[in-house]
């Protein structure tokens, strides 16, 4: 038996959704006993709705950065306690995955951004559980905010050009700065190749065994 947590990162619009229905169907196929939990952050907890409405109501991108690291931090807290029930399951054979949209790697990216520093934000996430394998989904901020332009009228709070330059960067340094398994993957790629790579660093990784 195993259980593993997956994480997915990025900005947004670097495709993180679609891969995660994608390896949940793979995990699925792969033996149909599986039992899999596929859940994101924010999350539609009290503090989550909290945060989701700044993030439609804020303009600058800037703009309550303390308040948004102590309520990530707090949705964060009450979906751990999903989560950790669900990795400390023993059921015989039956395998146990949990599959999650934005993790903490988000909060250190975002509010980094936001001008909060790395440390500060370290302190209120270092005790959080780890996951087994992160994979940060890389795209050029450009073709991400064209990506996110089509069919849509407006934008939220963090969807900003500048903003997403600056967030990439801090995106992909969190690969030296944490002590974890993170990788990054070429989001520029199509949807089946992104798929690929994420697939063939899983098995590397040992997650299917």
């Amino acid at each position: 038996m195993k259980n593993k947590f997956i994480v997915l990162e990025g900005i947004d619009g670097c495709g993180k959704g679609t891969q995660i229905k994608k390896i949940h169907n793979f995990i699925f196929e792969l033996d149909k006993r599986n039992e899999i939990f596929t859940t994101r952050e924010p999350t539609y907890g009290k503090y989550g709705k909290q945060v989701r409405e700044i993030l439609k109501k804020d303009k600058c991108p800037l703009k309550n950065s303390e308040l948004l690291l102590k309520l990530y931090t707090k949705d964060r807290k009450e979906h751990l306690e999903i989560i950790e029930k669900i990795m400390s399951r023993k059921t015989g054979d039956i395998n146990h995955f949990v599959l999650c949209d934005r993790y903490y790697h988000s909060t250190y990216a975002y509010q980094q951004t936001q001008g909060i520093s790395f440390d500060r934000i370290h302190e209120m996430q270092k005790n959080f559980l780890k996951p087994d394998i992160t994979f940060i989904i890389d795209l050029n901020p450009e073709l991400a905010y064209s990506r996110m332009s089509d069919g849509r009228t407006s934008k939220e709070k963090f969807e900003k050009l500048e903003f997403m330059e600056e967030l990439r960067k801090n995106f992909l340094k969190l690969k030296n700065k944490l002590n974890e398994n993170i990788h990054i993957i070429d989001g520029s790629k199509s949807k089946s190749e992104v798929f690929e790579q994420i697939i063939k660093v899983l098995k590397e990784n040992s997650i299917f065994l």
